[in-house]
């Protein structure tokens, strides 16, 4: 025989879970626009191409750099 739960009880059995999916409010939205929702893997800089990671290492450094002359700056 079967148990039945309570409605408010949880399943211990997770439904339509996706650990690679981003949780996105517009998610119909990006579907409709045939785009899809955004995947974890997508946003590794290590799996772009060369120029993709050269731009985005570029860009964290230039924030890195640039956010550390501004404290300095601002201490003298």
């Amino acid at each position: 025989m079967m148990k039945k739960t309570h409605e408010t009880e949880s399943t211990d059995i997770k439904v339509n879970v996706d650990d690679q999916e981003i949780f996105s409010p517009i998610e119909d939205l990006q579907r409709i626009e045939g785009v899809g929702p955004l995947k974890r893997n997508s946003l590794d800089l290590d799996k772009q191409p060369k120029a993709i990671r050269l731009i985005g290492y570029f860009f964290i450094a230039f924030v890195l750099i640039s956010s550390l002359f501004v404290l300095i700056a601002n201490f003298l």
